[in-house]
């Protein structure tokens, strides 16, 4: 499967930076899943479960803050003033 790259940022630094077959992000309406190659975007989020498919097949959780998320050219960002834990 095509990968993308993807850094959940705070203001502290990198909580998860690595490539990624899917994400699935908390937006203002919902969640939208990101595969690669996606489209431009930009949205707002309001928070919650962020979760990530590594090419491994393995699946992470992550409860995030508000914050926003973009994708361009298999580059994604999801830029939040914490990350309130790291599910494992």
């Amino acid at each position: 499967m095509k990968t993308y790259q993807l850094e959940v940022l705070t203001p502290r630094g990198r909580s998860f930076s690595g490539e990624v077959v899917h994400a699935l992000v908390p937006a203002e309406d919902g969640f939208v899943g990101v595969l690669a190659n996606h489209t431009s975007y930009v949205t707002s989020s309001p928070g919650g479960r962020l979760e990530v498919r590594l090419p491994s097949g393995q699946t992470r959780p992550f409860e995030v803050g508000p914050g926003f998320f973009q994708v361009s050219k298999n580059e994604a960002f999801f830029l939040t003033p914490s990350v309130k834990s790291q599910l494992f």
